[in-house]
């Protein structure tokens, strides 16, 4: 029961409070026949809304995190760079032979 309650302490807070400030804050403002807390009470109500959105969010985007283990950190998880192609060289206008062509002459002689 402890394990659950360090688990789920500020979804478990974030509930208790807002229903606190429904039922204590918005609902009477908004029953009342006073113009201004009518209004007052409609704008805590929209604040209210976006709260509740953004702990909703926050607590979806915290589940969909991949677990740590000890020893990890942030940038295991970043991409390595990727390495620059060599520029291309051009060939010069009249490519240079590297060898000349060897003519060998036989060594056996040649009778007539």
């Amino acid at each position: 029961m402890v394990e659950f309650l360090k688990k789920y302490k500020t979804q478990i807070f974030n509930v208790i409070t807002i229903f606190l400030i429904l039922e204590f804050a918005i609902y009477p403002g908004l029953t009342t026949a006073n113009t201004l807390s009518n209004i007052l009470a409609g704008i805590g109500l929209l604040l209210l809304i976006v709260w509740g959105g953004l702990a909703l969010y926050d607590y979806v985007r915290s589940a969909a995190e991949p677990k740590k283990e000890i020893g990890e950190t942030e940038l295991d998880y970043v991409p390595k760079p990727k390495t620059k192609r060599k520029p291309k060289v051009d060939k010069p206008e009249f490519p240079i032979k590297p060898h000349a062509k060897v003519v060998r002459e036989s060594k056996t002689k040649k009778t007539k």
